[in-house]
């Protein structure tokens, strides 16, 4: 019984193992240049709102230590 089961894990995982291979090997055929542009655009809006973070921030501490003097 647990002989089977682990053979029959075993098959699934290299049957997984190739249909990944095929995915990946399409995908980079497909649009390698692609998924560079969409990292880079990852890449802009997080440091956008970055910037809107510390902007809000700096803003709420100068308010702050408006108040104090």
């Amino acid at each position: 019984m647990m002989l089977n089961l682990y053979v029959e894990s075993q098959l699934m995982r290299r049957d997984l193992e190739s249909w990944l291979a095929k995915q990946r090997e399409r995908m980079l055929a497909e649009d390698g240049m692609s998924e560079t542009i969409q990292n880079v655009l990852w890449a802009i809006f997080a440091i956008a709102i970055v910037g809107i973070v510390a902007a809000i921030i700096q803003a709420y501490v100068v308010g702050k230590a408006g108040e104090i003097r």
